[in-house]
């Protein structure tokens, strides 16, 4: 949320691993969730680092004894073997309506009940994202990355640019130069233009929730918008999810 006067400053200790604060290191309720996804027959993306490609696959075993999980093999050998590179992947699914994640570390190749199937050992943690704890990344400042608004009305009928501030699966904060979008909380903004960088425009319907009038390092102001997706379509989603957690790898990657 955004208060109504802040800085744009976050202090280190908050920055360090936010994703920590939604972490389960339980076994138990590791093997329950994941005993749970397998019952629902919950589709499973395979995101794999620095590749385009996302494996859709299932959870068809949850081994204790061996500490194994066992996934549908991919559709095609090429895919196999680039998940078996040695890379490893992110295994992103959804258990009413929550979302799970975790690096699966090495992905090798087993029989599972006389058909090939996939194996990668159960993971020592995961991460548990309810809906309304919708996990946000900070993006670069130096290179802005874009939403675009389209006409406001008749009168004013060039696009609004905005820049996104942060982003997560709920919602994006804006940071309006122009001060066009105006600060209206329940205002709804259709057809904006998300321009992520690596993946095609993401078309998204955005309710203004919150406003704040942000002081600047230079000691300029500038009016920041908190907006919530509306009826978000699941690709659309999975998309913007898969990038969420791109940034949130690189990021610990350069630490």
């Amino acid at each position: 949320m955004l208060s109504p006067m802040q800085t744009d400053e976050t202090p280190d200790s908050e920055r360090e691993d936010p994703l920590s604060h939604y972490a389960v290191h339980s076994r138990s309720e590791i093997l329950f969730l994941l005993r749970a996804i397998q019952q629902q027959k919950g589709l499973v993306n395979l995101d794999m680092p620095g590749s385009r490609q996302i494996v859709v696959t299932s959870v068809i075993a949850v081994d204790e004894a061996a500490n194994a999980l066992i996934l549908d093999v991919a559709r095609g050998d090429a895919l196999n073997r680039e998940l078996m590179s040695g890379k490893g992947a992110d295994f992103i699914t959804q258990l009413n309506g929550v979302s799970i994640t975790f690096a699966t570390g090495p992905v090798t190749l087993c029989d599972f009940e006389k058909l090939p199937a996939l194996r990668i050992a159960l993971p020592k943690s995961l991460i548990r994202l309810q809906r309304r704890e919708h996990f946000r990344v900070a993006l670069p400042i130096a290179r802005p990355i874009k939403c675009i608004v389209p006409a406001l009305s008749e009168d004013e009928p060039e696009p609004v640019t905005a820049h996104i501030v942060d982003i997560g699966g709920g919602g994006v904060a804006l940071a309006d130069p122009s001060g066009r979008l105006g600060n209206d909380a329940g205002r709804i903004l259709e057809n904006c233009r998300l321009l992520l960088p690596e993946i095609d425009p993401v078309t998204v319907s955005l309710e203004i929730r919150n406003s704040a009038q942000i002081r600047l390092l230079n000691g300029a102001f500038q009016t920041r918008l908190g907006c919530m997706f509306v009826n978000l379509p699941k690709d659309a989603a999975a998309m913007l999810q898969r990038f969420v957690m791109n940034i949130e790898r690189e990021r610990r990657n350069s630490l």
